[in-house]
């Protein structure tokens, strides 16, 4: 080996040392960015992609081909890349697609940046990807007009992450936003699966839950299951599954009241086990509610519990977050609050 080649190997490992570097081995081609870098702005231009601020190690493959310019790519062995996709003359998608590094060919597309009615985006020449130092990501014609965004500002963004290939818990051809935790905050490439219970809580009235001792009641349902509507000695229902979830959520009894709780559930023989989410105060106490408490899911994207006379005891406190939905996962009793781009603005296992 060269002196130029040694002096260039020992430079690239002093970055990898400084810096978080791009992995690239079996199991773990991925392209990761520490947004306190200072934020950085990838403009599509007609001879490629120009990115401000890059990070000092490779995320970009210089050059485009007629339909596909490369923002994030891997030069050796990289299944997908994130780049503009020549939608119409003048006219470009972003997107994530296939790509060859050994002769630079794209192929299909696997994501594409969308509106909230789940229409394709068209950026123009010029438009330009800002990774914002706020933890956002924003997709802007050449006029500087907002395109698109996955609306994670204040939602505690600290790190991006693009996975090339399949990983060992990733899925290849996946943009991921993390909080400083390493916990999901959003996804580009939503898995699906499991048993949920879904409420989209804009395009419809608030839902106000009742605890009664003949169980939960609930005002204007959604015409789908959600509510087990006897209750047991231990657990009144408001979220469970007729069939195999295996947890719920629910009114807790507790000594003098009730908790709002996640717990085990057997549907089989309608009984309770053990909770593994409680509401709580600030400073970490269960928060206790009398009979005929509410808990109510509202417009304004928060859930709130009440006590028999109105006074509010807790709540998620994600009003004006952009909450439009929430997710119940009965596999692992966890509850999401999303907003229209699927990004996670509150979820119970982390609060």
């Amino acid at each position: 080996m060269g002196p130029v080649r040694m002096a260039r190997s020992a430079l690239l490992l002093l970055l990898c040392g400084l810096v978080l570097c791009w992995h690239a081995n079996g199991q773990n081609d991925k392209f990761t960015y520490k947004f306190d870098l200072g934020g950085m702005v990838c403009t599509n231009l007609a001879s490629g992609v120009i990115c401000s601020n890059p990070p000092p190690y490779a995320m970009n493959t210089a050059g485009s081909s007629v339909s596909h310019r490369n923002i994030i790519s891997f030069d050796t062995d990289g299944n997908y890349a994130l780049g503009f996709e020549k939608a119409t003359l003048g006219s470009w998608y972003l997107s994530i697609y296939k790509y060859n590094p050994s002769d630079q060919s794209s192929g299909a597309s696997i994501w594409r940046a969308k509106t909230v009615d789940g229409v394709d985006v068209k950026a123009n020449e010029n438009s330009t990807l800002g990774f914002i130092e706020s933890g956002n990501l924003e997709l802007r014609n050449a006029q500087g007009s907002l395109l698109w965004t996955p609306g994670t500002n204040g939602l505690g963004v600290t790190e991006f992450e693009f996975n090339v290939q399949n990983e060992l818990q990733s899925v290849a051809g996946n943009m991921i936003l993390y909080d400083q935790k390493h916990r999901i905050v959003w996804q580009s490439m939503i898995v699906q699966g499991g048993n949920k219970f879904t409420l989209n809580m804009v395009k419809r009235p608030d839902l106000v839950c009742t605890n009664l001792p003949s169980g939960v009641q609930c005002t204007d349902p959604p015409a789908y299951p959600m509510n087990t509507a006897t209750g047991s000695d231990s657990r009144r229902n408001v979220i469970s599954l007729d069939s195999n979830g295996l947890y719920a959520l629910g009114f807790e009894k507790t000594t003098g009241g009730f908790y709002l709780s996640i717990y085990k559930f057997n549907p089989s023989d309608n009984s309770a086990g053990r909770s593994i989410w409680t509401a709580r105060t600030k400073s970490g106490e269960n928060v206790k509610v009398d009979e005929k408490g509410t808990v109510s899911f509202l417009q304004k994207g928060s859930i709130e519990l009440k006590d028999s006379k109105g006074k509010q005891l807790w709540t998620t406190g994600t009003k004006g977050f952009g909450v439009s939905n929430l997710e119940f996962n009965f596999d692992i009793g966890n509850m999401i609050l999303l907003n229209d781009q699927k990004a996670n603005v509150w979820q119970s296992r982390y609060n």
